[in-house]
């Protein structure tokens, strides 16, 4: 979910997106439909969601087009797997590039708790925020911006490029700002890039290459 993410998805060669998110996931349906939208003889499909990968699979078994599924399963995994696809290859070349395009980033997402629990050995309360690396929690704050800088912290090393990091609806251009000084300021061999995802849910989604 998040307009922005689909106009970014869009801008980097994308022919349809769905928006769907952790609630709303699209079904098979949904996915033939976008297939025959796109109307080409070969479909290569972004699940960018673990929930969704059986969904694309089942709608490549029902069509007569040929559909490549690249297991990708976030939006960070998504938009390094559509970097890496080449219109000059074959479809099974781009299927191995962009696969192999997965294990070059690593996924960061700040969210809040809804409820109190306990995860992965931290005692987090209703309102918290939450660092996920790799679908793991690793931090937790009060604070958005602290929850951010400690996840990033826990992610980025001497081997990182390039930090993206995808906004969400509910950060002010303050929070994004800070960030970016952050990033900046912390991490100085890095290339920081801003994109204004829009989405519900993630405060911020980051992309580690």
């Amino acid at each position: 979910m998040g307009t922005g993410i689909s106009d970014l998805f869009k801008s980097i060669g994308a022919t349809v997106v769905i928006e769907g998110g952790q609630t709303m996931n699209p079904s098979t349906e949904d996915i033939v439909k976008a297939i025959e939208e796109a109307n080409a003889e070969t479909i290569i499909i972004l699940p960018n969601n673990k929930n969704i990968i059986m969904a694309a699979q089942q709608a490549k078994d029902v069509v007569s087009e040929q559909v490549i599924v690249i297991p990708s399963k976030t939006v960070p995994q998504g938009m390094s797997a559509l970097l890496a696809f080449n219109p000059a290859l074959e479809a099974q070349d781009n299927d191995h590039a962009m696969t192999e395009a997965l294990s070059h980033v690593k996924t960061g997402q700040i969210t809040y708790a809804v409820r109190d629990t306990v995860i992965d050995g931290l005692e987090i309360a209703n309102g918290d925020f939450m660092g996920i690396d790799e679908g793991k929690i690793k931090v937790k704050s009060k604070e958005k911006l602290q929850a951010a800088k400690d996840l990033l912290l826990e992610m980025i090393d001497e081997e990182s490029e390039i930090i993206t990091i995808i906004y969400g609806e509910d950060a002010s251009q303050n929070e994004v700002d800070e960030l970016a000084k952050f990033c900046n300021a912390q991490f100085e061999d890095a290339e920081v890039e801003l994109h204004n995802g829009n989405q519900p849910l993630y405060s911020f989604i980051f992309s580690i290459e």
